[in-house]
């Protein structure tokens, strides 16, 4: 990160961290279920506790329902590091890790996937980042103890 941000690319640059390295155990609340199954596929819930709307199953491209993906399952760490970031923010906008491929579509003018897939209808990551001329400076860490290096 140090050397990232002392590159004249760092003025442009979004570095999203998103990571499940324990299945969710160290949350205590289940994300919203906002789409639904009505498959005994599903584990999030339990079988047949995942809505009964077949209007809220995500389809695909060819109109069919896209069945097994039930609501979002534990949250996850997100973290956005940019000269844009919001300092010292926590958002609480429902968000996923297809909300990365969402920014990335956003960003460059592409279409999404479809098909059923879950970037159509992910939240956006753009309420974590302030754009204007009065961009965040870059700080800078020490490897050793991770503590913020002060510039002289």
């Amino acid at each position: 990160m140090n050397h990232l941000e002392t590159l004249p690319a760092w003025r442009s640059t979004a570095i999203v961290m998103t990571y499940d390295n324990s299945d969710g155990w160290y949350d205590h609340v289940l994300g919203p279920v906002q789409t639904e199954s009505q498959t005994s596929l599903d584990s999030l819930t339990g079988a047949g506790q995942c809505g009964s709307q077949l209007a809220q199953v995500p389809k695909t491209s060819s109109g069919q329902p896209e069945q097994g993906r039930c609501g979002l399952g534990p949250r996850l760490p997100f973290l956005v590091i940019s000269p844009y970031a919001k300092s010292n923010y926590v958002d609480s906008t429902v968000i996923d890790q297809s909300s990365v491929l969402k920014f990335i579509e956003h960003n460059w003018g592409l279409p999404a996937l479809g098909n059923g897939a879950a970037d159509t209808e992910a939240g956006s990551i753009l309420s974590l980042l302030r754009f204007g001329p009065a961009a965040n400076t870059p700080l800078l860490l020490d490897p050793q103890t991770g503590q913020p290096v002060s510039r002289s």
